[in-house]
């Protein structure tokens, strides 16, 4: 059976919502590809490329599942998001120059919490799956992997918050 979206359930309410996930995607990557650019001299800068790979190819599924349920997509809020996302570099951290060595745990925090949402959209499609075509499975492996990447991102943050506030400090991250 090809995706579609029946009578029973709200399309513009689904459409919103995986479109807010799809902002959501657009402004995590943009986030974890910076992390992955930025700390590669850390020694959790694999995890870092990991995570990150796995958010770029997800954002891919997302957009596939998004034209082929035939929702209309809404790319002013993905614009909204890489500008959010950009916007949030800005952030004062008592340095002009170079990182705060706070930077890698903030960043960490917020891609946890980024993908604990992520989580959730995957679960609720994954309740949907079989009313909408799809293969709950690969819902289910989805929120798998989000979970091993919260794993990943708590090494880094293990790593960051290690290094970050103490005065005599390895300035690795």
């Amino acid at each position: 059976m090809a995706p579609h979206i029946p009578e029973s359930i709200d399309e513009k309410l689904l459409g919103l919502y995986l479109s807010d996930h799809l902002t959501g995607s657009t402004a995590g990557l943009g986030r974890i590809e910076r992390m992955a650019r930025d700390f590669t001299d850390t020694p959790v800068h694999a995890d870092i490329a990991s995570v990150a790979d796995e958010i770029r190819r997800e954002r891919e599924l997302l957009l596939g599942l998004i034209k082929d349920l035939g929702i209309r997509q809404r790319p002013h809020r993905q614009a909204a998001a890489w500008l959010a996302e950009h916007a949030g570099r800005l952030k004062l951290n008592g340095r002009l120059v170079n990182r705060s060595p706070m930077t890698l745990v903030l960043e960490t925090e917020l891609m946890r919490g980024a993908i604990l949402a992520k989580i959730g959209g995957w679960q609720t499609l994954e309740k949907l799956a079989p009313e909408l075509g799809l293969d709950a499975a690969t819902f289910t492996r989805l929120a798998a992997d989000g979970r091993a990447q919260i794993e990943a991102l708590d090494r880094v943050h293990e790593h960051a918050r290690n290094n970050a506030f103490h005065k005599n400090r390895d300035i690795a991250g």
